[in-house]
This record gives structure tokens, C-alpha cells and sequence, in this order.
């Protein structure tokens, strides 16, 4: 079986052409897969700072809470000392 020069010619673009056909294929499959890895890492990051945001909140909240209990602590030892200062010393032997 022996094939002419015009038939050899259209074999080689056809080759040519499937060869460049699945060039461009993978490069497409390639491509939405990194599309996909971007989103991925997108949602992760939005996820990350929603953490962040709510560490955040969390901490802010801790920084108010200790502050309230340290003004606690400093209208308890106030209490204390007019107590202190207003009972006799016969009344406070008694009270201890």
C-alpha cells in the first residue's frame, strides 16, 4: 500500500492539527484548573478574614470586659476603705 504525495500531505496536517488540538485542550483543562485552585484559595482567604474579624470582635470584647472588672476592683476597695473609715473599730472587730 503505498500512498501518493498529496496523501501524505493531508495525513501530516491532519496530524498536525489533532496535535495542536489537544495542545489548546489541555491548555484549557490547565487553565479552569487553575481557575478552580484561584477560587479555592479565594473562598479560604475570605474564610481566614472572617476568622480574623471575629477573633477580633472577641478580643475587643475581652479588652472591655477587663476593664470593667478592674473599675469593679477599684469601686470594691473604695467601698472598703469608707467601710473602713465610717465603722467604729469596736464595730469592725465585730464584723471581721
Amino acid at each position: 500500500m503505498t500512498f501518493d504525495a498529496g496523501t501524505l500531505v493531508a495525513l501530516g496536517i491532519a496530524g498536525v492539527s489533532v496535535i495542536i488540538w489537544l495542545v489548546r485542550l489541555e491548555g484549557r483543562v490547565n487553565g479552569k484548573a487553575t481557575a478552580d485552585q484561584v477560587s479555592s484559595v479565594t473562598a479560604q482567604i475570605g474564610t481566614v478574614a472572617a476568622i480574623v474579624a471575629t477573633l477580633q470582635a472577641k478580643e475587643a470584647a475581652h479588652d472591655n470586659t477587663r476593664d470593667e472588672v478592674i473599675r469593679l476592683q477599684e469601686q470594691i476597695k473604695h467601698l472598703s476603705n469608707l467601710i473602713e473609715r465610717l465603722l467604729p473599730a469596736s464595730r469592725r472587730k465585730v464584723a471581721e
